[in-house]
């Protein structure tokens, strides 16, 4: 082949592959924030661009021009979770983004900056970030610790102005500037100060102008300043209070509009607010209905918003009905149970509390596919409005596509492919609690689907622990010995039901020998600590999970046992004892995350365990002997380091983590391995100049023997699938970029009999 030919030929390739690339995943190690961003808690503006924060995130919207809002996360660039202020200023173009803890984000030309000052501050107490008002440049943080003063054109902390008396620190409720004089107020009054004065940090400078009320948000509209309690609001004249206003709801906030005041007001006793705007006659020129409005701004356009904790941003426009904008997201942050197949993720967002009562959260469930969230919740979704509250646990047959999915207080709700549903609770089989607080509820806690089709449930403190459903919906119940209540559970390939007592009492594996519908035939085992019986390294379980050897990993407030070789009818003596497995970390080697609560474990096309803690995920090898990835909040966008749920799409590959603040998933390596060589695909093929990432090869025998060379046929690479996906770093055995050309792929299963052959392109 001439020289020309075979660079026609790469062209031709690599053009074919950048139209296929399109279609592909994302990256190996790619990391995706799933949080809800319908809950705002402040929102500010340029005039044009509204900057909107939320109980976990933030994001960015331009109401004109049809353009969609924009999401951010840790994914994105930011440098924390869990917001509570915001502000912008005009002259630097730049939000400012504070989060809960107090660590902070300059947001400016799509880049964050961090400012951790506040954050690492080592002081005692909270660090509450109040309100943000900025001037010229500056922005001035109303804190718990007095005025925070940040340079935004030099990213960093000038100076903090203490108010103190008595050596105690007065916190600033809100600060601004009207005129050449700046306002704070504090729970001991309003203080002014001149701003040119040089010496603002000084306490002494500041002078009491009023001292009758506690103030908590002021606004300024043609240099005439506003003031607002919880009941009033009022101007300042001749350094005295004067009330113009009176609430008839609590005042959350005032804002300054275009010409005119914006108060938010809201009604805890019958969970609705309203926006009432003021003209300079301090007459209501307007009044809005909403759920809990927090914060309000006006565009250049005329149009209002609100930041309403209930509904989301919304739009408030004269004579027209409200408009409501937020990012896609689940409903809530919480994931309290997964269930994951083929780019299909199902969030329970219920839960219980360390005492096993309800939370009574009518959350109910978040759907995510084909890259669109459906939410099925309380007062949104009809059979939910039925108190189907706290769904804890979620599964999914694949054979007809029913959604089960088991609530805490309300038995069994099942969702058909075409919509339809049912709802066990009272008029069931279903025993009702045990549990003194949970007198006359069906407490569903476990669901699993074995092999044979049957669903199997478990009932916290019941009288049958154990339900199962056959594949003609036939209903069984049984009582298992030497266990008080139900837990999660799962199912092994011996058709065996494993489930935890969430009360401390074990893990119980039951046995019907191939039929469900003669209890008088089965045997069950009790697993507890001790060697002997059961060697459990606590009888504080959290969760089950079978891998791919049929061994059941128990996850416990003590570590991890792993249970192997346990079948009925359990005749040797003792029939099954956890084996506690030590692991090698860093230098050291200990029993497996002994003293930690294990709260979830997955497990990988490759077998490996995603193991979630309270102190992250882990990643471990299949037999647990090494450790290949930690991750936590501080080193991964992960959302907090505890981990309410890991779940595994095994097409995919994508890891999901549910924290207690949210859902993130990350594109692993290894996939679900198949029989044969099929619909296999390359990422990213052609492979660009200058990529250092990981190349996927996907769709493949399990565990297949993978082989790269050039088109003479000099080896370049080996390695072996994990699963159903081979990785590659890319670099030959002497750490060298191939060059510019077609490479093969050589592709075989251990015996030889499934194989494949294709090719990668790599270009300079």
């Amino acid at each position: 082949m001439t020289f020309s030919n075979r660079l026609y030929t790469i062209i031709a390739v690599f053009i074919l592959c950048v139209i296929n690339a399109a279609a592909q995943d994302r990256p190996i190690g790619y990391w995706r924030s799933h949080l809800p961003y319908n809950a705002p808690v402040g929102v500010a503006t340029n005039g044009s661009t509204l900057y909107t924060i939320c109980d976990m995130a933030f994001f960015t919207f331009k109401p004109t021009g049809g353009e969609q809002p924009v999401p951010y996360s840790k994914t994105d660039g930011m440098s924390d979770i869990g917001m509570q202020s915001v502000g912008y200023d005009v002259s630097t173009a730049t939000a400012i983004l504070v989060y809960t803890n107090g660590n902070i984000d300059l947001f400016k030309d799509n880049t964050f900056y961090n400012l951790p000052d506040l954050k690492v501050k080592n002081i005692a107490g909270s660090k509450e970030v109040f309100g943000i008002y900025t001037e010229n440049g500056t922005a001035y943080l109303s804190t718990s610790l007095g005025i925070l003063v940040i340079d935004l054109a030099k990213y960093e902390v000038a100076e903090t102005y203490q108010f103190i008396k008595n050596n105690q620190v007065i916190p600033v409720k809100s600060f601004t500037g009207v005129g050449t004089y700046f306002y704070a107020t504090t729970p001991n009054g309003v203080y002014r100060a001149e701003k040119s004065n040089p010496e603002l940090q000084n306490f002494q400078v500041w002078t009491k102008v009023s001292s009758n009320t506690v103030l908590t948000s002021m606004a300024v509209i043609n240099n005439v300043l506003f003031l607002a309690d919880t009941g009033y609001v009022y101007t300042i004249i001749n350094d005295t209070l004067s009330k113009i206003y009176t609430a008839a709801k609590t005042i959350q906030h005032i804002d300054a509009g275009n010409n005119k005041l914006l108060i938010c007001e809201y009604n805890p006793a019958i969970y609705r607010g309203h926006l009432n705007v003021l003209d300079m006659s301090y007459s209501v020129l307007d009044s809005f209905d909403c759920g809990k409005p927090v914060q309000a701004v006006e565009l250049a356009d005329g149009g209002i918003w609100l930041a309403d904790v209930f509904n989301g941003l919304t739009r408030e426009a004269h004579g027209q009905a409200p408009g409501y904008f937020s990012p896609p997201g689940p409903n809530v942050a919480s994931c309290f149970d997964l269930y994951v197949h083929n780019k299909n993720v199902w969030i329970a967002h219920g839960g219980y509390n360390d005492k096993f009562l309800p939370n009574h959260w009518g959350f109910g469930m978040s759907n995510f596919t084909d890259d669109k969230w459906n939410i099925y919740r309380a007062y949104q979704y009809a059979p939910f409005s039925d108190s189907v509250n706290d769904i804890v646990a979620i599964v999914k047959d694949e054979k007809d596509g029913t959604l089960y999915a088991g609530s805490y207080e309300s038995g069994l709700f099942t969702l058909k492919q075409d919509g339809s549903y049912s709802i066990l609770k009272q008029n069931s089989l279903f025993d009702s609690s045990k549990n003194v607080y949970g007198q006359g509820q069906r407490e569903v806690i476990g669901l699993a689907i074995d092999k044979s089709d049957n669903l199997w449930v478990t009932l916290a403190f019941a009288e049958h622990q154990l339900y199962v459903k056959t594949p003609d919906n036939a209903w069984y119940k049984f009582n298992v010995p030497n266990i008080a209540t139900g837990g999660p559970m799962v199912t092994d390939d011996n058709g065996q039901v494993w489930f935890a007592a969430v009360n401390g009492g074990g893990v119980a594996v039951y046995n019907t020998d191939g039929d469900v519908t003669k209890p008088s035939g089965h045997t069950s085992y009790h697993l507890s600590t001790g060697v002997g019986s059961g060697n459990l390294p606590s009888n504080y379980v959290f969760c089950l999970a079978k891998d791919k050897n049929n061994n059941i990993w128990v996850g416990t407030d003590n570590g991890i046992g792993i249970v192997s070789n346990c079948n009925a009818p359990f005749t040797q003596s003792p029939p099954c004892d956890a084996e506690i497995p030590i692991v090698q970390y860093d230098q050291f080697a200990g029993y497996l995350f002994a003293g930690n609560n294990v709260r979830s474990i997955a497990v990988d096309g490759a077998n490996r365990k995603w193991v979630g803690t309270d102190n992250g995920v882990w990643l471990l090898s299949p037999d647990a002997s090494k450790i290949i990835y930690r991750f936590t909040a501080d080193n991964s966008p992960l959302p907090s380091n505890v981990v309410q749920k890991i779940a595994v799409d095994d097409v995919t590959g994508d890891v999901y983590i549910g924290t207690i603040d949210g859902l993130v998933s990350y594109h692993s390596t290894a996939t679900e391995g198949g029989t044969s060589n099929e619909n296999v695909l390359v990422y990213p093929d052609p492979v660009p100049s200058g990529y250092k990432g990981t190349i996927a090869i996907k769709g493949l025998v399990a565990n297949a023997d993978v082989r790269i060379t050039d088109i003479d046929g000099q080896l370049v690479y080996r390695t072996k699938a994990l699963g159903g996906q081979a990785v590659w770093n890319g670099l030959d055995y002497k750490g060298h970029r191939p060059q510019t050309g077609i490479y093969l792929i050589f592709v075989s299963s251990s015996d030889g009999a499934q194989t494949y052959a294709g090719k990668i392109a790599f270009m300079q």
